[in-house]
């Protein structure tokens, strides 16, 4: 088609994901923090959905219930994931104008 210079469009997807590629290794470093059980399970991820570290108050450790143990770590894990999800899609979406591009954002 006359006008239309498809190198353009090339060269603009190619910056827009290298620009996207440096802010994924930006949000690498980033972390969020979630809190359950009243802030006595304390869990930090990176926004590439790592774990850095888990905190448990002391108190909570109870020999005889275990399972109370488990379920607010797995609650603060999933907490913690699913924030640090949002936050990079978030950060991923002002680069690339709101648009979903599949294996990119």
């Amino acid at each position: 088609m006359p006008g239309i210079d498809l190198n353009y469009f090339i060269r603009q997807a190619n910056k827009l994901t290298e620009k996207i590629e440096q802010r994924k290794q930006e949000l690498a470093e980033e972390t969020v923090e979630v809190k359950t059980g009243d802030g006595r399970v304390t869990v930090v991820a990176n926004c590439v959905q790592e774990i850095r570290s888990i905190k448990i108050d002391p108190a909570l450790i109870d020999p005889s219930d275990p399972s109370m143990l488990e379920d607010l770590i797995t609650a603060a894990v999933n907490a913690a994931l699913a924030s640090s999800r949002e936050h990079m899609q978030r950060e991923l979406g002002k680069i690339s104008g709101g648009v979903k591009i599949p294996g990119i954002t």
